[in-house]
Protein backbone atom coordinates (compact mmCIF):
# COMPACT_ATOMS: atom_id res chain seq x y z
CA UNK A 1 0.00 0.00 0.00
CA UNK A 2 1.11 3.62 -0.54
CA UNK A 3 2.13 5.19 2.43
CA UNK A 4 2.43 8.66 0.69
CA UNK A 5 -0.09 11.63 1.79
CA UNK A 6 -2.85 11.58 -0.56
CA UNK A 7 -2.59 15.79 -2.30
CA UNK A 8 -5.79 15.28 -4.28
CA UNK A 9 -6.88 11.82 -5.64
CA UNK A 10 -5.27 7.97 -5.23
CA UNK A 11 -6.59 5.23 -7.40
CA UNK A 12 -5.91 1.86 -6.13
CA UNK A 13 -6.36 -1.43 -8.84
CA UNK A 14 -7.44 -4.57 -6.87
CA UNK A 15 -9.03 -6.30 -9.90
CA UNK A 16 -8.98 -6.36 -13.45
CA UNK A 17 -9.79 -9.36 -14.08
CA UNK A 18 -13.23 -10.08 -15.75
CA UNK A 19 -15.68 -12.91 -15.94
CA UNK A 20 -14.24 -14.66 -13.52
CA UNK A 21 -11.04 -14.78 -10.84
CA UNK A 22 -7.79 -16.72 -12.99
CA UNK A 23 -4.84 -18.28 -11.33
CA UNK A 24 -1.72 -18.27 -13.35
CA UNK A 25 -0.83 -21.84 -14.67
CA UNK A 26 2.19 -23.27 -14.59
CA UNK A 27 3.04 -22.95 -18.13
CA UNK A 28 2.60 -19.11 -17.28
CA UNK A 29 4.51 -19.04 -14.20
CA UNK A 30 7.21 -20.75 -16.52
CA UNK A 31 7.65 -18.39 -18.84
CA UNK A 32 7.59 -15.73 -16.35
CA UNK A 33 10.25 -17.11 -14.58
CA UNK A 34 12.46 -17.79 -17.69
CA UNK A 35 12.17 -14.16 -18.74
CA UNK A 36 13.34 -13.19 -15.46
CA UNK A 37 16.10 -15.20 -15.54
CA UNK A 38 17.37 -14.35 -18.64
CA UNK A 39 17.25 -10.51 -17.54
CA UNK A 40 19.01 -11.10 -14.29
CA UNK A 41 21.74 -13.41 -16.41
CA UNK A 42 22.71 -11.35 -18.77
CA UNK A 43 23.19 -8.38 -16.36
CA UNK A 44 24.92 -10.23 -14.39
CA UNK A 45 27.29 -11.16 -17.53
CA UNK A 46 27.67 -7.74 -18.58
CA UNK A 47 28.22 -6.77 -14.63
CA UNK A 48 31.72 -9.56 -15.23
CA UNK A 49 32.72 -7.61 -18.56
CA UNK A 50 34.93 -5.08 -16.10
CA UNK A 51 37.11 -8.31 -15.42
CA UNK A 52 37.99 -9.26 -18.76
CA UNK A 53 41.75 -9.09 -19.91
CA UNK A 54 43.42 -7.80 -22.98
CA UNK A 55 43.41 -11.53 -24.33
CA UNK A 56 39.61 -11.53 -24.19
CA UNK A 57 39.74 -13.67 -20.90
CA UNK A 58 37.33 -12.82 -17.74
CA UNK A 59 38.90 -13.64 -14.32
CA UNK A 60 37.52 -12.44 -11.18
CA UNK A 61 37.49 -13.56 -7.28
CA UNK A 62 34.12 -14.34 -6.34
CA UNK A 63 34.33 -12.32 -3.39
CA UNK A 64 35.60 -9.41 -5.11
CA UNK A 65 32.60 -9.06 -7.24
CA UNK A 66 30.04 -9.98 -4.14
CA UNK A 67 31.70 -8.13 -2.00
CA UNK A 68 32.05 -10.73 0.52
CA UNK A 69 31.91 -14.47 0.80
CA UNK A 70 29.85 -16.65 -1.19
CA UNK A 71 27.10 -16.07 1.63
CA UNK A 72 23.05 -15.40 1.69
CA UNK A 73 23.07 -11.85 2.28
CA UNK A 74 26.20 -10.79 -0.39
CA UNK A 75 24.30 -13.06 -2.84
CA UNK A 76 21.37 -10.41 -2.40
CA UNK A 77 23.10 -7.64 -1.90
CA UNK A 78 24.59 -8.15 -5.34
CA UNK A 79 21.78 -9.45 -6.96
CA UNK A 80 20.41 -5.27 -5.73
CA UNK A 81 22.90 -3.88 -8.35
CA UNK A 82 20.78 -4.58 -11.07
CA UNK A 83 17.60 -2.68 -11.52
CA UNK A 84 15.88 -4.35 -13.57
CA UNK A 85 12.29 -3.45 -14.73
CA UNK A 86 9.20 -5.61 -13.38
CA UNK A 87 7.70 -7.92 -15.71
CA UNK A 88 3.99 -7.06 -16.30
CA UNK A 89 1.91 -9.06 -14.11
CA UNK A 90 -1.89 -8.69 -14.68
CA UNK A 91 -3.49 -10.34 -11.46
CA UNK A 92 -6.61 -12.45 -11.24
CA UNK A 93 -8.60 -10.87 -9.02
CA UNK A 94 -11.79 -9.76 -10.30
CA UNK A 95 -12.96 -5.75 -10.46
CA UNK A 96 -12.12 -3.48 -7.64
CA UNK A 97 -10.87 -0.18 -7.15
CA UNK A 98 -10.34 1.92 -4.19
CA UNK A 99 -9.89 5.84 -4.57
CA UNK A 100 -8.79 7.66 -2.01
CA UNK A 101 -9.40 11.53 -1.55
CA UNK A 102 -7.15 14.02 0.54
CA UNK A 103 -9.63 14.53 2.77
CA UNK A 104 -10.18 11.38 4.01
CA UNK A 105 -13.28 10.03 2.12
CA UNK A 106 -12.65 6.01 0.91
CA UNK A 107 -14.47 5.08 -2.53
CA UNK A 108 -14.61 1.49 -3.74
CA UNK A 109 -15.83 0.61 -7.04
CA UNK A 110 -17.50 -2.67 -7.33
CA UNK A 111 -16.98 -6.05 -5.26
CA UNK A 112 -15.27 -8.57 -6.90
CA UNK A 113 -12.41 -10.83 -5.24
CA UNK A 114 -9.93 -7.73 -5.44
CA UNK A 115 -12.20 -6.41 -2.52
CA UNK A 116 -10.78 -8.89 -0.09
CA UNK A 117 -7.42 -7.56 -0.58
CA UNK A 118 -8.69 -3.99 -0.76
CA UNK A 119 -10.81 -4.31 2.55
CA UNK A 120 -7.98 -5.65 4.60
CA UNK A 121 -5.58 -2.83 3.62
CA UNK A 122 -8.72 -0.70 4.54
CA UNK A 123 -8.93 -2.04 8.28
CA UNK A 124 -4.91 -1.16 8.14
CA UNK A 125 -5.54 1.98 7.33
CA UNK A 126 -8.52 2.72 9.73
CA UNK A 127 -6.35 0.99 12.29
CA UNK A 128 -7.35 2.15 15.86
CA UNK A 129 -10.16 4.73 14.15
CA UNK A 130 -13.96 4.61 16.44
CA UNK A 131 -16.30 5.02 13.49
CA UNK A 132 -14.98 4.32 9.62
CA UNK A 133 -17.09 4.70 6.87
CA UNK A 134 -16.57 3.04 3.12
CA UNK A 135 -18.54 4.51 -0.01
CA UNK A 136 -19.16 1.67 -2.60
CA UNK A 137 -20.68 2.68 -5.95
CA UNK A 138 -21.61 -0.60 -8.13
CA UNK A 139 -21.86 -1.17 -11.46
CA UNK A 140 -23.89 -4.40 -11.38
CA UNK A 141 -24.99 -7.51 -10.25
CA UNK A 142 -23.00 -9.57 -12.10
CA UNK A 143 -20.84 -12.00 -9.96
CA UNK A 144 -17.86 -11.17 -11.12
CA UNK A 145 -18.56 -8.29 -9.71
CA UNK A 146 -19.96 -8.85 -6.19
CA UNK A 147 -18.27 -12.21 -5.27
CA UNK A 148 -16.09 -10.20 -3.02
CA UNK A 149 -18.28 -9.44 -0.53
CA UNK A 150 -18.37 -11.90 1.68
CA UNK A 151 -15.03 -12.44 2.06
CA UNK A 152 -14.34 -9.15 2.64
CA UNK A 153 -12.79 -7.85 6.15
CA UNK A 154 -14.53 -4.51 6.45
CA UNK A 155 -18.18 -6.21 6.96
CA UNK A 156 -17.47 -8.21 9.56
CA UNK A 157 -15.93 -5.14 11.83
CA UNK A 158 -18.72 -3.27 14.03
CA UNK A 159 -17.14 0.05 14.00
CA UNK A 160 -17.54 0.24 9.97
CA UNK A 161 -20.48 1.84 7.94
CA UNK A 162 -20.93 0.88 4.13
CA UNK A 163 -22.80 3.43 2.50
CA UNK A 164 -23.75 1.25 -0.87
CA UNK A 165 -25.13 2.86 -3.53
CA UNK A 166 -25.93 1.27 -7.26
CA UNK A 167 -29.06 0.28 -9.30
CA UNK A 168 -31.52 -2.30 -7.95
CA UNK A 169 -29.91 -5.09 -9.41
CA UNK A 170 -26.77 -4.51 -8.05
CA UNK A 171 -28.48 -3.82 -4.51
CA UNK A 172 -30.65 -6.93 -4.77
CA UNK A 173 -27.12 -9.05 -5.40
CA UNK A 174 -25.51 -8.37 -1.82
CA UNK A 175 -29.27 -8.27 -0.31
CA UNK A 176 -30.64 -11.37 -1.80
CA UNK A 177 -28.37 -14.01 -0.06
CA UNK A 178 -26.66 -12.07 2.49
CA UNK A 179 -29.60 -9.98 4.07
CA UNK A 180 -27.36 -6.93 4.60
CA UNK A 181 -30.15 -4.27 3.83
CA UNK A 182 -33.61 -6.08 4.73
CA UNK A 183 -32.05 -8.41 7.54
CA UNK A 184 -34.12 -11.27 5.76
CA UNK A 185 -32.70 -14.32 3.74
CA UNK A 186 -35.26 -17.00 2.67
CA UNK A 187 -35.10 -20.02 3.51
CA UNK A 188 -34.35 -21.16 -0.33
CA UNK A 189 -31.48 -18.86 -1.18
CA UNK A 190 -29.91 -19.13 2.69
CA UNK A 191 -26.45 -21.50 2.15
CA UNK A 192 -26.79 -21.69 -1.68
CA UNK A 193 -24.02 -19.39 -2.84
CA UNK A 194 -22.25 -18.76 0.64
CA UNK A 195 -22.68 -19.69 4.00
CA UNK A 196 -22.34 -16.12 5.36
CA UNK A 197 -25.78 -13.83 6.18
CA UNK A 198 -26.70 -11.08 7.74
CA UNK A 199 -26.42 -11.81 11.00
CA UNK A 200 -22.49 -12.72 10.99
CA UNK A 201 -21.57 -9.45 9.04
CA UNK A 202 -21.71 -6.67 12.43
CA UNK A 203 -21.35 -3.74 10.44
CA UNK A 204 -23.95 -1.39 9.45
CA UNK A 205 -24.88 -1.17 5.99
CA UNK A 206 -26.98 1.53 4.36
CA UNK A 207 -28.30 1.25 0.55
CA UNK A 208 -29.10 4.10 -1.66
CA UNK A 209 -30.61 3.15 -5.39
CA UNK A 210 -29.53 5.00 -8.17
CA UNK A 211 -32.22 5.47 -10.74
CA UNK A 212 -33.25 7.21 -14.20
CA UNK A 213 -35.69 10.33 -13.14
CA UNK A 214 -39.61 8.61 -13.28
CA UNK A 215 -38.86 5.50 -12.71
CA UNK A 216 -38.49 5.76 -9.02
CA UNK A 217 -40.75 3.04 -6.99
CA UNK A 218 -40.09 1.30 -3.78
CA UNK A 219 -36.86 -0.77 -3.59
CA UNK A 220 -38.27 -3.77 -1.77
CA UNK A 221 -34.92 -4.91 -0.02
CA UNK A 222 -34.73 -1.62 3.16
CA UNK A 223 -32.90 0.73 1.00
CA UNK A 224 -32.55 3.95 2.57
CA UNK A 225 -33.29 6.00 -0.04
CA UNK A 226 -33.52 6.99 -3.81
CA UNK A 227 -31.29 9.27 -6.00
CA UNK A 228 -31.29 10.57 -9.60
CA UNK A 229 -28.74 9.26 -11.70
CA UNK A 230 -28.41 12.97 -13.20
CA UNK A 231 -27.65 14.58 -10.01
CA UNK A 232 -23.75 13.99 -8.93
CA UNK A 233 -23.05 12.60 -5.79
CA UNK A 234 -21.10 14.91 -3.59
CA UNK A 235 -18.34 13.42 -1.01
CA UNK A 236 -16.75 16.55 0.38
CA UNK A 237 -14.81 18.22 -2.68
CA UNK A 238 -15.30 14.86 -4.66
CA UNK A 239 -17.90 14.56 -7.29
CA UNK A 240 -19.08 11.06 -8.75
CA UNK A 241 -21.62 11.23 -11.21
CA UNK A 242 -23.24 8.12 -12.65
CA UNK A 243 -24.31 7.26 -15.65
CA UNK A 244 -25.83 3.96 -17.78
CA UNK A 245 -23.80 2.09 -20.44
CA UNK A 246 -24.44 -0.82 -22.30
CA UNK A 247 -24.64 -4.05 -21.04
CA UNK A 248 -26.84 -7.37 -20.56
CA UNK A 249 -27.81 -6.14 -17.15
CA UNK A 250 -28.20 -2.92 -16.09
CA UNK A 251 -24.94 -1.30 -15.52
CA UNK A 252 -23.46 1.94 -14.39
CA UNK A 253 -19.81 3.68 -14.60
CA UNK A 254 -18.99 6.36 -12.46
CA UNK A 255 -16.58 9.62 -13.63
CA UNK A 256 -15.41 10.95 -9.65
CA UNK A 257 -13.70 14.30 -9.95
CA UNK A 258 -11.76 16.65 -7.28
CA UNK A 259 -10.07 20.21 -7.71
CA UNK A 260 -9.82 19.17 -11.79
CA UNK A 261 -8.64 15.86 -11.96
CA UNK A 262 -10.69 13.64 -13.36
CA UNK A 263 -11.40 9.27 -13.19
CA UNK A 264 -13.54 7.36 -15.51
CA UNK A 265 -14.34 4.41 -14.40
CA UNK A 266 -16.47 2.31 -16.96
CA UNK A 267 -16.40 -1.51 -17.03
CA UNK A 268 -18.62 -3.96 -19.06
CA UNK A 269 -20.22 -1.54 -21.34
CA UNK A 270 -20.43 -2.98 -25.43
CA UNK A 271 -19.88 -1.06 -28.51
CA UNK A 272 -22.14 -3.42 -30.21
CA UNK A 273 -21.23 -4.12 -33.90
CA UNK A 274 -24.37 -5.83 -34.99
CA UNK A 275 -25.01 -6.82 -38.76
CA UNK A 276 -28.40 -4.32 -38.66
CA UNK A 277 -27.40 -1.09 -38.03
CA UNK A 278 -31.47 -0.39 -37.19
CA UNK A 279 -31.59 -3.21 -34.27
CA UNK A 280 -32.99 -1.02 -31.34
CA UNK A 281 -29.89 -2.94 -29.25
CA UNK A 282 -27.35 -1.05 -31.50
CA UNK A 283 -29.21 1.93 -31.06
CA UNK A 284 -29.07 1.58 -27.78
CA UNK A 285 -25.51 0.96 -27.75
CA UNK A 286 -24.53 3.83 -29.83
CA UNK A 287 -26.58 6.21 -27.57
CA UNK A 288 -24.65 4.20 -24.77
CA UNK A 289 -20.83 4.82 -26.29
CA UNK A 290 -22.05 8.68 -27.07
CA UNK A 291 -22.69 8.95 -23.49
CA UNK A 292 -18.85 7.33 -22.36
CA UNK A 293 -17.57 9.29 -24.69
CA UNK A 294 -18.82 12.56 -23.30
CA UNK A 295 -18.04 11.80 -19.96
CA UNK A 296 -14.49 10.86 -20.95
CA UNK A 297 -13.59 14.58 -21.84
CA UNK A 298 -10.82 15.70 -19.59
CA UNK A 299 -10.41 12.50 -17.74
CA UNK A 300 -6.89 12.15 -16.62
CA UNK A 301 -7.38 8.44 -15.90
CA UNK A 302 -9.81 5.93 -17.51
CA UNK A 303 -10.75 2.90 -16.84
CA UNK A 304 -12.47 1.00 -19.36
CA UNK A 305 -13.55 -2.85 -20.34
CA UNK A 306 -12.40 -4.16 -23.41
CA UNK A 307 -12.35 -7.68 -23.29
CA UNK A 308 -11.86 -8.50 -26.60
CA UNK A 309 -9.69 -7.91 -30.12
CA UNK A 310 -12.35 -7.64 -32.72
CA UNK A 311 -11.53 -10.66 -34.55
CA UNK A 312 -12.28 -12.51 -31.60
CA UNK A 313 -15.69 -10.42 -31.26
CA UNK A 314 -16.87 -11.26 -34.51
CA UNK A 315 -15.37 -14.85 -33.98
CA UNK A 316 -13.22 -15.01 -36.70
CA UNK A 317 -10.27 -16.13 -33.51
CA UNK A 318 -10.44 -17.71 -30.39
CA UNK A 319 -8.97 -16.96 -27.16
CA UNK A 320 -6.76 -19.26 -25.82
CA UNK A 321 -7.94 -22.84 -25.95
CA UNK A 322 -11.85 -21.27 -26.22
CA UNK A 323 -13.29 -21.87 -29.32
CA UNK A 324 -13.48 -19.07 -32.26
CA UNK A 325 -17.27 -17.93 -31.76
CA UNK A 326 -18.97 -14.46 -32.39
CA UNK A 327 -19.01 -12.36 -28.65
CA UNK A 328 -21.93 -10.14 -29.72
CA UNK A 329 -24.10 -9.38 -27.15
CA UNK A 330 -22.07 -10.55 -24.40
CA UNK A 331 -21.60 -7.06 -22.59
CA UNK A 332 -17.98 -6.27 -23.58
CA UNK A 333 -16.00 -3.83 -26.03
CA UNK A 334 -13.12 -4.17 -28.27
CA UNK A 335 -9.35 -3.13 -27.37
CA UNK A 336 -9.41 -1.47 -31.00
CA UNK A 337 -12.69 0.43 -30.08
CA UNK A 338 -11.49 2.09 -26.84
CA UNK A 339 -8.12 2.60 -28.37
CA UNK A 340 -9.62 5.14 -30.63
CA UNK A 341 -12.21 6.62 -28.02
CA UNK A 342 -9.58 6.99 -25.75
CA UNK A 343 -7.31 9.22 -28.93
CA UNK A 344 -10.99 10.51 -29.94
CA UNK A 345 -11.06 12.08 -26.39
CA UNK A 346 -7.62 12.94 -25.48
CA UNK A 347 -7.68 10.61 -22.85
CA UNK A 348 -4.03 11.10 -20.76
CA UNK A 349 -4.45 7.39 -19.12
CA UNK A 350 -5.98 4.93 -20.35
CA UNK A 351 -6.20 1.58 -18.58
CA UNK A 352 -7.55 -1.55 -20.78
CA UNK A 353 -9.40 -4.03 -17.90
CA UNK A 354 -11.95 -6.91 -17.83
CA UNK A 355 -9.55 -9.04 -19.08
CA UNK A 356 -10.61 -12.58 -20.82
CA UNK A 357 -10.23 -14.94 -18.10
CA UNK A 358 -8.93 -17.58 -21.55
CA UNK A 359 -6.20 -14.73 -22.35
CA UNK A 360 -2.93 -15.75 -21.00
CA UNK A 361 0.29 -14.12 -20.18
CA UNK A 362 2.14 -14.01 -23.06
CA UNK A 363 -1.10 -12.88 -25.21
CA UNK A 364 -1.59 -9.99 -22.69
CA UNK A 365 2.05 -9.19 -22.89
CA UNK A 366 2.19 -9.05 -26.38
CA UNK A 367 -1.32 -6.94 -26.68
CA UNK A 368 0.20 -4.10 -23.92
CA UNK A 369 3.47 -4.09 -26.35
CA UNK A 370 0.99 -3.21 -29.38
CA UNK A 371 -0.68 -0.69 -27.61
CA UNK A 372 2.57 0.78 -26.27
CA UNK A 373 4.07 0.77 -29.78
CA UNK A 374 0.87 2.50 -31.19
CA UNK A 375 1.28 5.00 -28.27
CA UNK A 376 4.63 6.45 -29.08
CA UNK A 377 5.42 10.22 -29.30
CA UNK A 378 1.40 10.80 -28.56
CA UNK A 379 1.96 11.67 -24.94
CA UNK A 380 -0.75 9.06 -24.32
CA UNK A 381 -0.51 5.98 -22.23
CA UNK A 382 -3.16 3.26 -23.54
CA UNK A 383 -2.06 -0.18 -21.53
CA UNK A 384 -3.60 -3.18 -20.22
CA UNK A 385 -5.26 -2.63 -16.33
CA UNK A 386 -3.02 -4.45 -13.63
CA UNK A 387 -4.09 -5.28 -10.05
CA UNK A 388 -1.72 -3.65 -7.15
CA UNK A 389 -0.94 -0.79 -9.11
CA UNK A 390 -2.07 3.00 -7.82
CA UNK A 391 -2.05 6.13 -9.72
CA UNK A 392 -2.12 9.78 -8.35
CA UNK A 393 -4.20 12.56 -10.07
Amino acid sequence: MNDRPVENLRVHFYGTQGSGSVFPSRRERRDLRELMEYELLQAVFQDLEQFRDSNGRVSFDPEEVLGGPLKKNTLLDYRRKFQLPEPRVYGGWTTCVWVETADGHDIVLDCGSGFRNCAAHLQEKWADRPERHLHVFGSHSHLDHTEGFDQAAVCFDPRNTLHIYGNRQFLFALDGYLGIFSRQVKDEVRGVQTPIFYAMMPARFEARELVAAGSEGESGFGAQGQHDLATPLQLGKTTIQALEVYHPAPCLAYRIERNGKAFLFCTDHELRHGPDGDDPRQQASLEAEQRVVEFAQGVDLMYRDAQYLRVEYDGQQGIGNSGAVPRLDWGHSCIEDVRDMAEQCGVKHTLIGHHDPNRDWSERNWIDSMLSRGCAGTGRVIELARAETDFDL
